[in-house]
């Protein structure tokens, strides 16, 4: 049986990896705004944002997280992502 202390080395492990992840794509993200703004469209589209809830949705599902999980996923990486896309055109 594998012990406490080594489940919780892993999942410190998983939490390094997914702090990176969304590091990277929030960088992404500006990067976007920054691109968006120089072409002069809005800062944030709602269709967009339902297409991209939509694909967590679909990415959890094969992984066997819920409907409920991955929206929440979503919503809240999507959040973060539209504060700071915000500033960019502030």
């Amino acid at each position: 049986m594998t012990d406490i202390v080594e489940l919780r080395a892993q999942i410190e492990a998983v939490d390094r990896d997914i702090i990176d992840s969304i590091a990277t794509r929030l960088e992404i993200a500006d990067e976007l705004a920054k691109a968006k703004k120089e072409c002069s469209e809005v800062y944030w589209d709602s269709s967009r944002e339902g297409g991209v809830i939509d694909r967590y949705m679909e990415l959890c599902e094969e992984v066997g997280l819920s409907e409920a999980e991955a929206r929440r996923i979503a919503e809240l990486i999507l959040s973060i992502s539209k504060e700071r896309q915000r500033h960019y055109f502030e």
